[in-house]
């Protein structure tokens, strides 16, 4: 395990029940403003998709590291992490971008916390994926993962690429910490965050986006019955299960919904990774909409519950015990032990503080499953699979584990934005997302004469010394230490860092890379700039995707 040092760090946190494991993928679909470092070996690189290699530079840029409104990528993903009181963070990368990783895991402790909990600082670990296994897919790094025992309890699935901006920041209607509680509440093999469409975008959506993705769930119980892409079946025909619809009599069909890759999972889950039963069927599963979608089926399949229960005994009943003796929590400590270093003291000691009550660290809750009426005459037979989950009856909370099988809950569009930045668009579109999280800047106190900034624009304030007369920009993100020279007008853009922008130029809709050039009269149109890209004078494109290449 590489731990990196932190002599901030309290030398021990509590004992934490979930685990957030975020792995840090290549960004295939980012290209060109991705791309990996060049000290692989050659036959490293030529194993990478023809639009990751390097170009024989030096150096690369990790999807992680993509700026978003002034912050890594990753950051939004570990505050949101660290505000639900989840402080045992496992982050995974891949050889080619685990130092630039780990550089700026080592700054972000070292730099004050902008996050809005109260928490004690997290625990995060880093930990290298051999190249081989990071260029497959997230289920086969979770594979790998639990046969490491790198996780060993109930965990969250994360991907770094994920921004999540509640309409109402100070009181959201969903939040990571109130899917913690439906999960420990109900006792969930999978408990997923699914979001709606863009009304009004779902065009484009699915023409650049994301496949198509029929999911099946009962509206009433919430309960995730089938997750498939469109292709899998046939154009004027859908079949479903007798068995499925003896049990959900009216599922909703949708293709509505997009999943957010958020998932939280049960330590039962383990054994399925790690069983040589299953490892054939899991490595031909090409993501983990997959990989939820099969245990959703196993879940209200007769045949599937004994399968999942068999595959549960391997799991011993005294690790089990020992996580539920816990009561389902992240951050609770044994009663009567002070901890200073975390802000904690003995009741009437005076100055009592004690950590926040969030979904990951309040105390467990009394299962769903003992009492929902949905559940009917089969909350018997549900009682009894999960007791089969580890060969014997242990107790009461044991036998739930697990008992209420796979949950879908649904992002809406009032709820505020939910997506991925795992696409250029959906770059572009977590960036402006982003700008409402952001805390109101004060306005310069001087900038040239004739500058215009619409105040839906951002700029690191480092640029606005750096710009020229009669610049001009409308909806743009602008990274921190750029120049923009005089005259230049920027509509609708991202700009990363160090960009030097000439006199005169012009550009709308583009998005541009660390390094770029674009010199005097230029003018560019949708157009995606890779790092360190020289723009000549007077160019006129349009739609160009532009990299360096060295031969």
């Amino acid at each position: 395990m590489s731990m990196l040092p932190n002599p901030l760090l309290p030398e021990q946190l509590p004992k934490a029940q979930f685990r957030a494991v975020i792995p840090c993928g290549f960004g295939v679909d980012l290209f060109p403003l991705v791309e990996p470092a060049a000290d692989l070996t050659s036959d490293e690189e030529d194993a990478k998709p023809a639009g990751l290699r390097s170009h024989g530079r030096g150096h690369g840029q990790s999807k992680a590291l993509l700026p978003v409104a002034g912050k890594k990528m990753i950051d939004w993903v570990l505050e949101r992490v660290e505000e639900a009181g989840v402080f045992d963070i496992l982050v995974l990368a891949p050889t080619s971008i685990l130092k630039p990783v780990a550089h700026h895991l080592r700054a972000r402790r070292s730099a004050p916390s902008t996050s809005n909990t109260s928490s004690p600082s997290a625990k995060v670990e880093l930990e290298e994926i051999p190249e081989e296994i990071a260029a497959k897919n997230v289920v086969r790094v979770l594979m790998w993962a639990a046969e490491k025992r790198l996780i060993t309890t109930d965990f969250i699935l994360a991907p770094c690429d994920l921004l999540l901006s509640p309409a109402n920041v100070h009181n959201p209607t969903i939040s990571l910490a109130s899917l913690l509680d439906r999960h420990r509440s109900d006792d969930n093999l999978l408990t997923t965050l699914f979001s709606e469409r863009a009304a009004g975008n779902v065009a484009e959506a699915r023409k650049d986006g994301p496949p198509e993705i029929l999911t099946i769930y009962d509206r009433k119980t919430s309960t995730l019955l089938d997750v498939r892409e469109m292709d899998d079946y046939d154009d004027d025909e859908i079949s479903l299960r007798t068995s499925l619809l003896a049990k959900f009599p009216s599922p909703t069909l949708t293709t509505s919904l997009l999943p957010t890759q958020l998932y939280i999972c049960s330590s039962l889950l383990l054994p399925i990774l790690t069983s040589p039963n299953y490892s054939r069927r899991l490595r031909h599963m090409e993501d983990f909409p997959t990989l939820a979608g099969w245990l959703s089926r196993l879940s209200w399949r007769h045949k599937g519950r004994d399968q999942l229960g068999a595959l549960s005994s391997l799991k011993s009943s005294s690790t089990r015990e020992d996580a539920l003796a816990m009561g389902r929590s992240t951050t609770q400590r044994p009663a009567g032990i002070a901890r200073k270093d975390l802000g904690i003291v003995a009741p009437g000691t005076g100055g009592e503080m004690s950590i926040p009550q969030t979904g990951a660290n309040t105390p467990a809750l009394v299962s769903r499953a003992s009492w929902r009426p949905d559940l009917g005459a089969d909350a018997g037979a549900g009682e009894e699979w999960a007791a089969g989950l580890g060969g014997r009856k242990t107790s009461a909370a044991s036998a739930r584990a697990g008992a209420g099988g796979c949950k879908i809950v649904i992002w809406k569009q009032a709820d505020g934005f939910a997506a991925r930045g795992n696409s250029v668009g959906g770059f572009v579109e977590i960036n402006r997302a982003a700008l409402k999280l952001l805390p109101p800047s004060p306005p310069p106190t001087s900038t040239p004469s004739g500058v215009f900034l619409s105040p839906d624009s951002h700029l690191h304030p480092s640029v606005y010394s750096n710009m020229g007369e009669k610049v001009g920009m409308k909806r743009c993100i602008v990274g921190r230490n750029t120049i923009v020279g005089k005259g230049s007008k920027l509509t609708n853009c991202v700009i990363m860092d160090s960009v030097v922008i000439g006199e005169n130029v012009k550009l709308d809709n583009c998005v541009v890379s660390n390094g770029v050039q674009i010199r005097d009269r230029a003018a560019l149109k949708d157009c995606e700039i890779g790092r360190d890209v020289i723009v000549d004078f007077d160019s006129q494109l349009k739609g160009e995707q532009l990299v360096v290449e060295v031969d």
